[in-house]
C-alpha cells in the first residue's frame, strides 16, 4: 500500500475516545480541551484607561481645567462636568463622563492644568468588550493547552476545565537478539532502543512491557487488550523467527495491511482487535520514521487533537541528493533559514540519526535526483495541521 493510502486507512479506522476527566488547570499542560471554553464576562469587564494620565471632556480642548478628584484601580469611577478633569491610573474604571484620556506627559504644568489642542475621542481609553464579549469561544474542543492557554483560562476565572483523558499505550519489543541497556553487554546481542523513543509521547500514559523472546506464544500472552493502542517493534519480516504479526492474528485481530511502500520501514502491519496495534520494524531508524510518519497521527486523533495531520513546509536542498529510485524514500534532516540540510547516513539501524534531525522529506519513487536549491516538501515532526497536506515531493 502507498504511504498516502496507508495513513488515510489507518485515520479512517480509528476513533476518538470518549473518555475525559475534570482537572484543575495547573494540571492541564499539554493535554486537549475535551470542551469549548466560552468567556464568562465582556473583556475588558468596563471601560478602563490604557494609561496613567487625566480624564476629559472634548469640549475643553485646549482650555485650562481643574482637577476634581484621583482614580487608582479597583476605585469607584466618578463623573466630571465641563471643564473638570480626573486624575486617572492605569487600569481604573472610566465614566461614561469622561470622553478621553491624556497621558500625563502632554501636560506641561500640573498645578495650573491645561489640555492639548488635540484630542481624539476615546483615546487611551479600552473599551468594555474591546478584546472579547460574553459568550465568545476563546478556546476550541481539540486544543492543546500551553502556557499562554493556560493563562486565559486563569484570567476567566476558571478553575477546572474538562480534558480528554489520556491514551493507555503499551509498547512490546521483541526479538531473542535484544538485550535492556541496564542488562550486561553480551556481544552477540543490540540495546533495545527505539522502544525509548516512545515512551514519552504526549497525550498517553505509556506501559513498557519489556522485551519478549521470538516466541508466538509470549506475544500472545503479552497482548494488553484494556489498552488503547499497542506498539510493537520487531519480528514482522519474512524470516524463519518473525512471529509477530502471526501471534496479533491469532489473538483475533484483523489486518488491514502488512507493508507500506516506503524505504525504509516497509514492513508495517496495521490491525484492529479489541484495540489498535501497529507493529513496526525492528530496524531502529526505520521503526522511529515509520512512528513519526505514521502512528503519531493516529495518536493524535485518538487523544481528541484538532491537529494530527503533519505539518508541511516548502524549503530548499542544501545538499543534491542521488538515489535508487523505485520506493518513496524518507530522509531525515534539518530545517533552517539556508533550507532542509539532510542528513547524509541513512541506513534503516542508525538510531543516531533521529537524534540529529527535526523532521523528513519524502521523495517520489520516480524522483532519483534532487539538485542543490530545488524544492522540497518538509515534514516537521514538531507541528501538526487540521487539514491534509501532501507532503510527498516529486
Amino acid at each position: 500500500m502507498d504511504i498516502y493510502n496507508s495513513l488515510k486507512c489507518m485515520l479512517e479506522n480509528v476513533e476518538v475516545t470518549k473518555n475525559y476527566e475534570m482537572l484543575p488547570i495547573e494540571k492541564c499542560y499539554k493535554r486537549v480541551l475535551f470542551e469549548n471554553i466560552k468567556a464568562p464576562f465582556d473583556m475588558p469587564k468596563f471601560d478602563n484607561s490604557a494609561m496613567d494620565g487625566y480624564g476629559v471632556k472634548l469640549c475643553d480642548i485646549g482650555k485650562e481645567v481643574k482637577l476634581v478628584s484621583s482614580e487608582f484601580a479597583g476605585d469607584k469611577n466618578q463623573a466630571i462636568k465641563n471643564g473638570e478633569v480626573v486624575k486617572i491610573m492605569t487600569g481604573a474604571r472610566v465614566d461614561s463622563s469622561v470622553e478621553a484620556v491624556v497621558p500625563f506627559e502632554y501636560i506641561e504644568d500640573r498645578k495650573n492644568i491645561v489640555l492639548p489642542k488635540s484630542i481624539k475621542e476615546k483615546a487611551n481609553i479600552r473599551l468594555k468588550g474591546e478584546e472579547f464579549e460574553k459568550d465568545t469561544i476563546l478556546l476550541f474542543k481539540g486544543e492543546e493547552l500551553n502556557n499562554s492557554k493556560i493563562a486565559l483560562i486563569a484570567s476567566l476565572g476558571i478553575s477546572h476545565i474538562k480534558v480528554y483523558r489520556k491514551l493507555k499505550v503499551q509498547i512490546i519489543s521483541t526479538g531473542d537478539e535484544v538485550q535492556n541497556h541496564f542488562d550486561i553487554p553480551n556481544p552477540n546481542k543490540i540495546f533495545n532502543s527505539s522502544s525509548y523513543y516512545f515512551l514519552n509521547e504526549n497525550f498517553c500514559n505509556v506501559e513498557f512491557s519489556g522485551i519478549v523472546g521470538d516466541s508466538k506464544e509470549e506475544i500472545k500472552n503479552i497482548i494488553d487488550k484494556s489498552a488503547d493502542l499497542i506498539v510493537t517493534t520487531g519480528g514482522i519480516s519474512m524470516g524463519e523467527k518473525d512471529f509477530t504479526s502471526s501471534a496479533f492474528s491469532e489473538s483475533n485481530y484483523e489486518i488491514k495491511f502488512k507493508k507500506i511502500d516506503i524505504k525504509p520501514g516497509k514492513p508495517f502491519v496495521f490491525c484492529i482487535g479489541s484495540n489498535i496495534a501497529t507493529l513496526l520494524t525492528g530496524n531502529p531508524l526505520a521503526s522511529v520514521l515509520n512512528y513519526n510518519i505514521f502512528v503519531r497521527p493516529i495518536i493524535r486523533k485518538m487523544a481528541g487533537c484538532k491537529k494530527y495531520y503533519h505539518k508541511v513546509r516548502e524549503s530548499t536542498l542544501q545538499n543534491g541528493i542521488t538515489r535508487k529510485a523505485g520506493r518513496d524514500e524518507v530522509i531525515a534532516g534539518n530545517i533552517d533559514k539556508m533550507g532542509f540540510l539532510p542528513y547524509s547516513k541513512k541506513g534503516s539501524g542508525m538510531i543516531s540519526v533521529m537524534a540529529k534531525s527535526d523532521g523528513v522529506i519524502i521523495l517520489d519513487k520516480s524522483v532519483w535526483e534532487k539538485k542543490k536549491g530545488e524544492k522540497v516538501k518538509y515534514i516537521d515532526f514538531r507541528n501538526f495541521s487540521e487539514k491534509f497536506e501532501e507532503f510527498i515531493s516529486e
